[in-house]
């Protein structure tokens, strides 16, 4: 007889103030500690505002009541005797760096920005003395301003991305001093109910299921590439957009197949990478938001588990029924997504390197836009972009529905891919989805001929606009006479 999940209910003020991580924490913390002193977990929200300048102090107040309102903002780390631990230390005054970089022209504006998100990119917290967040704050021009708020993944995930905007621009309006709101839960009182839900006896048939389930399957996804340079992963981005016209048929093509939109990207996607890597079996993951219960909608915290989603394709495999085999895939996955990621690697992938994603290299995210607000006070909201740091992946492909198209960034190691092998892999990938619909009864060897086509066009293409470019640079070398 199964026992019945405990009641997910606020802890006392005391008990609240230190209580076990959660499992999704712990994985942070276990990496945290191997590397100290890498920023691998830092998640910047880049914001541009345009309208009425934002007040520093009350930008700052704002931020303090956020963290006050928000205990887990405010948690430290560490290791003790019963295993890994959150704290709550003083509240703490939440950095603010201003910086008025009008004076500055277009291109030195852009140079300094760019740096100052490399550093806050790379610069790591302290998880142990805290706190988990700071911001900065640039005027660009008499209208426009930039607002970079940096947050640690341990306590962040992308509903609290949501919930950030929202109180922020709450207590920026209101000037209130912030609380933790009375019966509300937190982030503490789940981590301490978690282990009643994700109890031995689940972990343990769930560690057989994906035992039996990924037995035989590679769990390292190589792409026949020698690395370009030694030490850590450096980070790559390249930016596109999946245009409204290409996104409704991709929906068409799904709807006829009665499959979600998710479950179409999701194969195209395998296509895709079975292609840049030449494997026919591996594993690729995917984010999950861990918030089953509708109690855990609206705390703030890291509720993410990574999924391992299995790809196995045949050449004489057509499209449709690869789209088929995604879909089957997902729904098993889903079945069994409560097992911590975490104590899915200690049991399969004992190997265990910092640098290196275990079980899957190459990573899927689909999500629809949740950042809502229109704006910070007087100032309008004109764009908003998450930036994250490959973590150990090689390739990492994220997409965010935005009214009707998709904004996708393609993130990448620069050890193993150059900017111009990328951007000629995403435009390949997205070859693949303006002709899906043509191509749904065609086998896998196929479809691999079509893209090598297309790949061929493009790097033509390429070499010619580089060949060009050299010549237009060499035209306007000036010519220096020499005297004999």
């Amino acid at each position: 007889m199964d026992t019945p999940t405990p009641p997910l209910l606020p802890l006392s003020e005391l008990a609240a103030r230190c209580v076990r991580q959660s499992f999704a924490q712990s994985r942070l913390w276990f990496l945290h500690q191997l590397e100290p002193e890498r920023a691998q977990h830092n998640i910047l929200v880049r914001m541009v505002l345009q309208g009425e300048h934002l007040q520093t102090a009350r930008l700052k107040r704002a931020l303090d009541a956020l963290s006050l309102r928000h205990p887990v903002l405010r948690a430290c780390y560490r290791t003790a005797e019963t295993g890994p631990e959150q704290w709550l230390s003083a509240p703490p005054s939440i950095a603010l760096d201003y910086r008025d970089i009008s004076g500055l022209n277009g291109n030195e504006r852009h140079a300094t920005i760019e740096r100052l998100l490399h550093d806050q990119q790379n610069t790591p917290f302290d998880l142990e003395a805290g706190p988990v967040m700071r911001a900065c704050l640039f005027d660009l021009d008499a209208a426009s301003q930039e607002l970079i708020i940096v947050i640690h993944h341990i306590a962040f995930d992308g509903r609290s991305g949501e919930i950030l905007l929202q109180d922020l621009a709450h207590y920026y309006d209101s000037e209130e001093a912030g609380a933790p709101l009375p019966g509300r839960l937190q982030y503490a009182d789940f981590a301490a109910w978690e282990p009643g839900y994700v109890t031995p006896q689940l972990i343990e048939s769930e560690i057989a299921f994906w035992r039996d389930y990924l037995a035989g399957m590679p769990l390292q996804l190589e792409f026949d590439r020698r690395v370009r340079s030694e030490g850590p992963a450096q980070g790559g981005r390249f930016a596109f957009t999946i245009q409204a016209e290409r996104v409704e048929r991709l929906k068409r093509v799904s709807r006829r197949l009665r499959l979600p939109l998710f479950v179409t990207l999701t194969g195209l996607l395998q296509i895709w990478l079975h292609y840049l890597s030449g494997r026919h079996r591996f594993l690729v993951g995917t984010d999950v938001h861990g918030r089953d219960l509708p109690a855990l909608q609206d705390i703030f915290g890291f509720f993410v588990n990574q999924l391992t989603l299995k790809c196995e394709l045949e050449d004489e495999l057509s499209l449709g029924e690869i789209l088929a085999r995604a879909r089957q895939a997902i729904r098993v996955a889903h079945a069994h997504r409560q097992l911590p990621f975490d104590l899915l690697v200690s049991h399969l992938a004992p190997q265990r390197k910092a640098d290196r994603s275990p079980l899957f290299q190459a990573k899927f995210n689909y999500q629809r836009d949740r950042f809502s607000i229109e704006g910070l006070g007087a100032a309008r909201l004109v764009s908003t972009q998450v930036i994250q740091d490959l973590a150990g992946f090689d390739l990492v492909l994220d997409l965010m529905h935005r009214h009707a198209a998709i904004e996708a960034t393609l993130e990448y190691d620069r050890r193993l891919f150059s900017s111009d092998e990328i951007e000629r892999f995403a435009s390949l990938w997205q070859e693949l989805l303006s002709q899906v619909d043509d191509l749904i009864e065609q086998p896998l060897g196929d479809l691999r001929a079509r893209l090598q086509q297309w790949d061929d066009a493009h790097l033509q293409r390429q070499q010619h606009a580089h060949h060009d470019q050299g010549r237009a640079r060499l035209g306007n070398t000036r010519r220096r006479a020499i005297s004999l």
